[in-house]
């Protein structure tokens, strides 16, 4: 297949027969989706059961209607053979179910990154109750920080160094120059696609504690009124006892919302992994349901639905019966699919990266072949495969650009907001919520000696030393951790 839609690229991209080869090019392309959609259904469905049957996620009660529709559906296209318009109408209800996953993973990311703002507080209150081990003064501390920093010819890493430095050391920066630099992040994004800025105020907003919507009052209001004894606290002043408590809060916590994550991450991953299955069945060799990967999916499937199956009549005359027999058996026939995910994949990328050139050279001859509604299945098809699995899946036709004018709405409204979240709050919570912003924009240095510089002024105009202290324990951490 590799070495097929490698010639049928190569050719296309030559203007060569390309009425003849469009249409191969699209079988093709819609078949490795198709079949790298379920070698991965295959591995992930089979987790994820091990994860529902032996309560291992105890979040799991909290998506049980998506995850049972789930199961139906599977049971449709895989058991019951539905027609093309039905099964068109099982990728459109997949994308529904997506999109209320989508929904509640922005509710978790609102919440996780609320609490990373008060652990940043608790980290650097932590050592004013434990003894303090010697550390490298600030000079030495510094230079070998920036040392570490500039430690490769990588300027990708060289720039996630720095905004890791930025995260971690004493926040000192005026308010002033913090609204400078936001403005500055956000110019950056003129004549740039309106998609680009809005994705970037969205992580910032989620960062600084800004975002909200109608479905926090919907998802997950368990954790608001741990969020709010957090915003009461008197972080200047707080006691030893006070602080162990909200530490193990802070912990505990996170700890739940991780477990909500990964079940989530999961499900997401498994409904476009069926989405994809479904826009694609018509390009599907006909296999009756008996290679390894329709297999398991159908033997999981009858497990979670507590159906019976033919999937389990293994032999003449044998059968399977016991939930740990039937287990064993599907995970046998992973050894059948050993190396076939990397040889999709290659091939996906071979495909995935002629896509957009030949949607926008072949326009024309797309829509006069007809596949102009296909071109657009593959597109969402690869942005499953190459982006996050909660990417946005709908196509800008036109899409609007960045202008002066709206760049500096947006700042002066982002900027508006901040300030109304620091109006009224104490020092240390303005401070980590600057550091936890100010590591997410771009870096804003232009030569090594600035940053250099701003390290030194960030140790020595730092005179809590419980709160340096753990800066440069978390530097070290993370930089040793990197080494």
């Amino acid at each position: 297949m590799s070495s097929k839609i490698r010639n049928c690229v190569r050719d296309l991209e030559k203007n060569k027969n390309v009425k003849e080869l469009l249409p191969e090019y699209v079988e093709q392309y819609m078949q490795l989706n198709s079949r790298y959609a379920r070698v991965k259904m295959m591995m992930e469905y089979y987790l994820f059961y091990e994860m529902v049957s032996e309560g291992i996620n105890p979040y799991i009660a909290s998506a049980k209607d998506t995850a049972d529709r789930l199961y139906e559906i599977v049971d449709a296209l895989f058991e019951q053979k539905p027609s093309k318009e039905e099964t068109a109408a099982f990728a459109e209800e997949l994308l529904k179910l997506r999109q209320g996953v989508v929904d509640r993973m922005q509710v978790i990311t609102a919440y996780v990154d609320q609490f990373v703002v008060y652990e940043y507080i608790l980290n650097r209150v932590q050592y004013r109750f434990e003894d303090l081990e010697l550390l490298p003064e600030d000079s030495v501390f510094a230079q070998e920080l920036v040392k570490f920093i500039f430690s490769t010819q990588d300027n990708v890493t060289i720039n996630d160094n720095i905004r890791f430095a930025l995260g971690q050391l004493p926040m000192r920066m005026t308010r002033g120059r913090y609204f400078e630099l936001i403005k500055n992040s956000i110019s950056v994004y003129k004549g740039s696609d309106k998609s680009s800025l809005d994705g970037f105020l969205y992580m910032f907003r989620t960062n600084a504690m800004l975002y909200r919507d109608e479905n926090m009052e919907q998802y997950f209001t368990e954790f608001v009124p741990v969020l709010e004894e957090l915003a009461s606290l008197d972080y200047e002043n707080i006691d030893q006892k006070t602080y162990e408590i909200y530490a193990e809060k802070i912990r505990v916590n996170a700890s739940r919302l991780n477990d909500i994550s990964d079940l989530y991450m999961q499900l997401g991953q498994l409904i476009n992994e069926m989405y994809t299955i479904c826009v694609t069945a018509d390009y599907e060799e006909e296999k009756e349901g008996t290679d390894a990967a329709s297999l398991v999916i159908r033997g999981i499937n009858s497990l979670f639905l507590q159906r019976d199956s033919e999937v389990w009549n293994i032999r003449k005359g044998e059968r399977l019966e016991t939930e740990e027999e039937k287990l064993y058996w599907l995970g046998e026939q992973f050894v059948s699919i050993e190396g076939k995910q990397e040889k999709l994949y290659e091939g996906l990328n071979m495909a995935g990266a002629a896509l957009e050139g030949l949607s926008e050279s072949q326009k024309e001859v797309i829509a006069e072949l007809g596949l102009s509604e296909e071109f657009t299945i593959l597109k969402k098809l690869f942005l499953l495969t190459s982006n996050s699995v909660f990417a946005d899946l709908e196509e800008q036709a036109l899409e609007e650009k960045v202008t002066e004018q709206m760049a500096e709405e947006a700042a002066d409204a982002l900027i508006a907001e901040c300030k109304a979240l620091f109006q009224g709050k104490s020092r240390m919570l303005r401070r980590a919520v600057m550091a936890n912003t100010l590591e997410k924009m771009p870096v804003f240095f232009t030569s090594a000696q600035e940053v250099a510089d701003y390290v030194m002024s960030a140790l020595s105009s730092c005179d809590d030393e419980a709160e340096k202290y753990a800066s440069k324990q978390l530097l070290l951490a993370g930089f040793s951790h990197d080494v």
